[in-house]
């Protein structure tokens, strides 16, 4: 057994997140230890702007980076000579922040000479089921998140194929702009979950994108549309400031949230569909990404579908451990010192033109 140490930055949203986990380099089946995990996250600051601005979230990653990789360090006595590799987030994501994360691997690579893994955020947020469960391949992907929604056949740690996208907003994009609507401020998608669970689902109807098309496209434009102008028409429901909730938009909160689920609820049954065609036996899924923290989500899916399995939510949202799991997953894609300080960072991972060309959109 040959034990290392991986440390893993993740900048390439709002939250800064540095992470070491210990690993046998040759064991993919077992997950490793999360040694340590420091993370901080902007909401509060971006809040009163209603959502991430990337300069200054770039610029809080560039305060935040230093003194939380010696809070990592400091907390179990590992030194940058213990680390045998830096995975670091380079796509897809905003570039500012992406950038901050990155040169802060390669400043520690010029330094220590370390090689850097790296790590593509999407992939990392669906290979971090591993960290607490082992999963075979092939397994289906459901990836939720703030930017993105797609369904993927995972064949291999290194292989993903697209097998559907949304093509307009994500569904975290949705529960946000949703939260804004209504005046719970942002980020609202854990409030919109909370206060659901004191409503009911079904007290309003909201759409469902592309109910009637039988892929795995996703489309949330139009609920989010529909809340907006249920809202104009019903404004008694609007959020009035403090901690008050009334009942009524309670009811608002779990149905919209309703149709939201609804669509990856629906959507899902596709994507099995169309990879069962392929493989005889029925595959796993995996559900991982930041809306996969919401329960009403897990819930459904659960009580629906067979094999799915979520992400532990300590490890769903923007976190280092994920990023340092998949380096240690793709270690053979490490680039050593000093050709790694070539690297560069990447805003966008998929083309919707590429999409539209191969059919998936």
């Amino acid at each position: 057994m040959t034990t290392k140490f991986i440390l893993g930055i993740e900048t390439s949203c709002d939250d800064t997140s540095i992470a070491i986990i210990e690993t046998d380099s040759k064991d993919l089946d077992t997950p490793p230890s999360v040694i340590t995990q420091k993370s901080f996250s902007q909401e509060e600051l971006l809040s009163k702007w209603g959502g991430v601005v990337p300069e200054i979230a770039a610029r809080n990653h560039l305060a935040k980076l230093v003194p939380l990789l010696k809070q990592t360090l400091e907390s179990v006595n590992i030194d940058m000579k213990d680390i045998a590799a830096i995975g670091v987030t380079t796509q897809p994501g905003l570039l500012g922040p992406l950038l901050t994360g990155l040169n802060t691997a390669k400043t520690l690579s010029l330094i220590f000479e370390k090689p850097i893994i790296p790590v593509n955020h999407l992939f990392a947020h669906l290979e971090a089921i591993h960290l607490s469960r082992t999963t075979r391949y092939p397994y289906i992907g459901l990836l939720v998140s703030g930017g993105h929604s797609l369904f993927l056949l995972v064949t291999s740690q290194r292989d993903f194929e697209i097998l559907g996208s949304t093509i307009d907003d994500a569904a975290g994009e949705a529960f946000d702009k949703g939260g804004k609507i209504l005046g719970l401020g942002y980020p609202a998608g854990k409030l919109i979950d909370d206060l659901a669970r004191g409503g009911d689902p079904l007290k309003y109807s909201f759409p469902i994108g592309l109910k009637s098309s039988a892929d795995c496209r996703l489309s949330y434009s139009g609920v989010k549309t529909a809340l907006r102008l249920f809202v104009e028409k019903n404004p008694h429901v609007l959020h009035p400031g403090g901690d008050n909730y009334s009942q009524d938009l309670k009811d608002v909160c779990a149905s919209y949230q309703h149709a939201i689920v609804g669509a990856l609820k629906l959507k899902l049954k596709y994507a099995m569909k169309a990879v069962n065609e392929r493989f005889p036996k029925k595959l796993e899924v995996v559900v991982g990404g930041g809306v996969a923290c919401n329960s009403y989500l897990r819930k459904v899916l659960i009580e629906t579908y067979k094999d799915v399995f979520f992400v532990q939510p300590a490890f769903c949202t923007d976190n280092g451990a994920m990023v340092a799991n998949y380096a240690h997953r793709i270690e053979q894609s490490a680039i050593k010192f000093p050709e790694c300080l070539t690297l560069d960072a990447k805003g966008r991972y998929i083309s919707k033109k590429d999409l539209l060309t191969k059919g998936h959109l």
